[in-house]
């Protein structure tokens, strides 16, 4: 990748206000700043390149403000460790609070920095530097932020910050939001700060599960004849998956997972019974009412998963369930989910208690208690289908294992294009805000790129127009990434909900389209990457020019290019779904 190279050597003095907070992200070892770029943080932008060299963090630049956020969020997601942002004033942090959101509800670690003022009255210019100047900027986003401040010394700006890295990087993990004072940065320093030891300002370590509450599961999971573990949030790492692996094979237990989580699970492991989902599906709530045992490891909306099988019979299992995730529970928004019951409950992550629990029960391995159904196969429609973008797209890789789904539609076939490692697929957007799939694409392939992965990204036409221009920056930093356009010119899940809106009102169901068809002409999404410096490609609109197009896509991806293909699709009846539990939106 390329990063930006000042002319000249970096002034090594620390002289300035925004030097401290430059000096910081350094000292963090934090590798990469996203920014569009404001006149509030001047004073940073100059010591980041002309005190740090535009290295330890390299800027990222962006064209969008809610790019900034969700690149870091997308870079998070993959390495589990975060990386900084920094939005402009009021209106920069306005315009970034949706994937600031986002990463909220996907409990992603995360560094936003700000900046005001100057909150001095005398150093304000007029006009612009008041409209962008507030007392509580941080109240913008407290509902939905683990913590947030505004220091207003340089000593109160290294603990500031200090404090955030430490908490953001504490499970559950979350986005902190530090406002800088433009005043503050511009300010000459008459010494340097005192610089804090961060070998003693490390996270903790997650708690471990209470001995007695330990035993008493290991013995209710022993005991089971029809354990099922839903493999909720964990870690993307191998250790964390071989050891669910483990779990499930000494239990003999059914497992599901979600595609808001990710890759929790072998999808081709015999255990895995049924294809990830989004929302329940009718054979994966047979399976929860026949268990007599629920293990849920930090399983996204437990409760509403429970209701919804309910549908299909009593859901009579004891639950033992892991999560720190109540720990950010807030009073202003909802996403806490639907309050589940629960028998024995470790206030610990899922890892914690699936180690441990694998250390307390017997060794050995126990037949799963229930066969994986069958794959209703490949449609038989004459329009293109994922079932052929999937089978193009892996006839293209000789090895399949270095390839990472940052994002998917629903409908991804698995039977085609298993999840076989923790870094298969990185999982939904987290708070279901559209038009942040490009952002988080380029986040992930930036620390992918560090692993040597191929970074494939799949998303709707509505979100891409939303965010086609995040993909600017992976042209201009040279972020190798492809993404695959599943383009059915319509806001189709839309299209559901004004059906059934139509339907009970006796109304006629045909006009579900109006006012949500992207048609008559459909945007062009070729051009649009091509105006971001990318390659585009389409639409493809034939099934006998499926393979051809990705052919030429992933030798663009492998020679380091970025990508985009769009293909035009027909939604299928294989992709409706129950649009009262789907996303509102969709492309």
């Amino acid at each position: 990748m390329i990063i930006d190279r000042p002319e000249g050597r970096p002034d090594p003095q620390i002289a300035w206000g925004s030097d401290v907070a430059a000096e910081m992200l350094r000292r963090f070892g934090c590798p990469f700043i996203s920014l569009n770029p404001g006149a509030s943080f001047r004073g940073l932008h100059d010591s980041l390149v002309n005190h740090l060299g535009n290295e330890t963090p390299g800027i990222l630049l962006c064209l969008h403000e809610d790019h900034s956020v969700a690149i870091a969020h997308g870079y998070a997601r993959v390495t589990g460790e975060p990386m900084a942002c920094v939005l402009h004033a009021n209106v920069g942090l306005l315009h970034g609070m949706m994937a600031i959101f986002n990463a909220w509800c996907d409990r992603a670690p995360l560094l936003v920095l700000g900046a005001t003022g100057p909150v001095a009255m005398e150093k304000r210019r007029p006009w612009i530097d008041w409209i962008h100047t507030m007392r509580d900027q941080g109240g913008l986003v407290r509902n939905f932020i683990k913590w947030d401040d505004q220091p207003s010394s340089p000593d109160s700006l290294v603990e500031s910050l200090t404090r955030g890295w430490l908490l953001t990087r504490s499970h559950p993990t979350g986005p902190v939001y530090i406002c800088l004072d433009a005043g503050l940065q511009e300010t000459k320093l008459e010494r340097e700060p005192v610089w804090p030891d961060l070998t003693r300002m490390q996270p903790p370590r997650p708690p471990r599960p209470a001995k007695s509450d330990l035993e008493s599961a290991a013995r209710l999971l022993a005991e089971s004849k029809r354990p099922l573990i839903l493999a909720g949030r964990g870690a993307r790492t191998d250790k964390a998956w071989r050891a669910r692996i483990h779990l499930a094979e000494r239990l003999g237990a059914c497992v599901m997972s979600d595609l808001k989580s990710g890759a929790m699970f072998p999808t081709n492991h015999p255990a895995h019974v049924v294809a990830p989902f989004n929302a329940v599906p009718k054979t994966a709530r047979e399976i929860i009412c026949e268990a007599d045992v629920i293990l849920s490891l930090d399983w996204v909306d437990l409760g509403g998963a429970l209701q919804q099988a309910g549908s299909a019979g009593e859901v009579s299992a004891k639950i033992v369930a892991a999560s720190l995730d109540r720990h950010l529970h807030r009073g202003a928004g909802m996403e806490y989910q639907a309050l589940a019951p629960v028998d024995i409950f470790f206030s610990t992550t899922s890892d914690a208690l699936v180690e441990d629990l694998v250390e307390a029960l017997e060794p050995g391995q126990r037949p799963v208690w229930r066969e994986r159904r069958a794959s209703a196969g490949q449609s038989t429609s004459p329009s293109i289908t994922l079932h052929q973008i999937a089978r193009a797209l892996r006839d293209n890789f000789d090895d399949p294992e270095k390839v990472t789904f940052s994002l998917l539609n629903r409908g991804w076939p698995t039977e085609v294009w298993p999840f076989t490692s923790p870094l298969s697929y990185l999982g939904k957007d987290g708070g279901g805000g559209l038009g942040s799939g490009p952002g988080l694409s380029v986040g992930a392939a930036l620390a992918l790129q560090k692993l040597g992965r191929y970074a494939v990204s799949v998303l709707g036409d509505g979100d891409f127009c939303m965010g086609a221009t995040a993909i600017w920056t992976a042209v201009r930093h040279q972020i190798p990434m492809l993404i695959l356009i599943d383009n059915n010119r319509s806001y189709f899940n839309d299209e559901l909900h004004q059906e059934n809106v139509a339907r009970a009102r006796g109304r006629n169901e045909k006009n579900r389209w109006i006012g949500l068809r992207l048609d008559a002409p459909p945007p062009n999404i070729a051009k649009l990457a091509e105006a971001q410096g990318a390659i585009g490609i389409g639409p493809v609109v034939r099934s006998a020019d499926v393979s051809g197009a990705v052919a030429e896509g992933v030798g663009v991806l492998k020679s380091g290019g970025v990508c985009v293909i769009d293909f035009h699709v027909d939604p299928g009846e294989e992709r409706r779904s129950n649009a009262s539990v789907g996303q509102r939106k969709s492309g």
